[in-house]
């Protein structure tokens, strides 16, 4: 599903419900939020009306500040409005696919003391919301000193009250891609407009992207949500990575021995053990959530026997033997997520898998490449386009100039090594 969320300041030019349309067709919206419509109240529906979307709920400004309109298609199963604000609209989104999450559209106050307003009502919202949640919309306020530009010579500073909320809630900013200021008024540029989401919502969409998309009519970039973009891509090749969490498994010492041949050459030995290492990992070690799926689905079973039959003692050492198995498996997952987090852990036993979870996905969100510039300082967001762009870079910087090279006159000698030695660097790894 792809959401776009934008201050358009102002819908009342004549092309704007045509332009919106553009967009829905040009980017497949099955959702859209529109900020600061300067319409009146008793023309805010049926402009509404022309935008092409059959589900919305609106509301209107106050005199010429304000007014939030949220748009939606019925590819949507449903949308809830949770609660109305003249500064945010809290909405419950449940997907085709079932899963449910909180969405909090925000057009943040140009003024901070009516922001002070805001930061109090998401604050009571975020002890009463336990899943996942998103917030996006233009916060009229900056995290980083880095995301304002001005000439001016004393420029704004970072809006403190926001900072400190987003810290306060554990909130992470979902990133971009794309052109790095979301607002320009002359010279002047900042990042106004952002998409905040807790843990919960990065773990349900780990592949979700949010692109600053060009200006239209507006100082204000629309922000374009994508939540499932990799569906669309072919998954890439990633290289060869040793799982650690496979030396737990208690057939990985005999795979080792019938694996590696001591007698074959480095390159190829190394080269055909990673195939093997892959295809046992699919076929014997396979996905740790399936296995802990799997016994806790077995130790349910044996739980119902029990409950009718009562505990026999080959119920009782079933039901241990699974219980060491499923304990086993905590702790290779508990490893898996820590070693693809980079995170050190000073305690073995500590299997906060969630944390480790949440950070690998940061990790995964902040190195992926979602656009690049060209040469002529464009913006480039097809994928087969940066691919060639970045081989093509790399080709360049390590192929040389000269295609001749200088005979060096070296009259050095170095000595031979031994039988011995050789035969000590050709030993067995143990």
């Amino acid at each position: 599903m792809n959401f776009l969320i934008w201050n358009s300041r102002g819908t009342g030019a004549l092309s704007f419900p045509a332009l919106v349309r553009d967009l829905k067709t040009h980017y497949r919206l099955d959702f859209i939020a529109v900020l600061e419509t300067r319409c009146t109240k008793e023309a805010s529906l049926s402009r509404a009306q022309q935008l092409g979307f059959p589900n919305m709920e609106l509301i209107d400004c106050e005199g010429y500040s304000g007014g939030i309109w949220c748009l939606w298609e019925h590819s949507i199963s449903s949308i809830s409005v949770i609660e109305r604000h003249h500064q945010f609209m809290h909405l419950q989104v449940t997907g085709a696919a079932g899963n449910s999450w909180m969405l909090t559209v925000v057009y943040a106050s140009p003024t901070c003391a009516s922001r002070r307003l805001l930061w109090d009502n998401l604050s009571r919202l975020a002890f009463l919301i336990q899943g996942p949640w998103l917030l996006g919309g233009d916060f009229n306020g900056t995290l980083l000193f880095c995301e304002r530009r001005s000439p001016a010579t004393f420029r704004s500073s970072v809006d403190r009250d926001f900072s400190r909320w987003v810290e306060d809630h554990d909130m992470r900013d979902v990133g971009f891609f794309g052109p790095e200021f979301t607002w320009k008024r002359g010279s002047s540029e900042a990042r106004l407009d952002r998409m905040l989401s807790n843990d919960q919502w990065t773990g349900m969409f780990p592949n979700a992207s949010v692109a600053h998309l060009p200006f239209y009519k507006s100082d204000h970039r629309p922000l374009l949500l994508c939540l499932d973009k990799s569906m669309h891509t072919s998954p890439p090749n990633r290289p060869f990575r040793f799982i650690a969490a496979w030396v737990l498994h208690d057939q990985f010492d005999e795979f080792v021995r019938q694996s590696w041949f001591p007698n074959m050459e480095w390159t190829q030995n190394t080269c055909q053990f990673a195939n093997a290492c892959s295809k046992w990992n699919k076929e014997v070690f396979r996905h740790t959530e399936g296995r802990k799926k799997f016994l806790m689905r077995r130790l349910d079973g044996i739980n119902k026997v029990v409950s009718r039959f009562g505990l026999t003692p080959k119920y009782e050492s079933l039901q241990l033997e699974i219980w060491k198995e499923l304990e086993d498996v905590l702790l290779q997952e508990s490893l898996i997520w820590a070693q693809k987090a980079r995170a050190e852990w000073t305690v073995f036993g500590d299997r906060n898998t969630r944390y480790f979870h949440a950070r690998a996905n940061r990790r995964r969100k902040a190195q992926r490449i979602e656009a690049i510039k060209d040469g002529n300082d464009q913006w480039v967001y097809d994928t087969s386009l940066i691919k060639h762009m970045v081989t093509g870079f790399f080709s360049n910087l390590l192929t040389e100039d000269c295609s001749i090279r200088p005979t060096i006159n070296c009259n050095m000698s170095f000595p031979r090594i031994d039988e011995e030695k050789l035969r000590w660097c050709n030993r067995e790894l143990l």
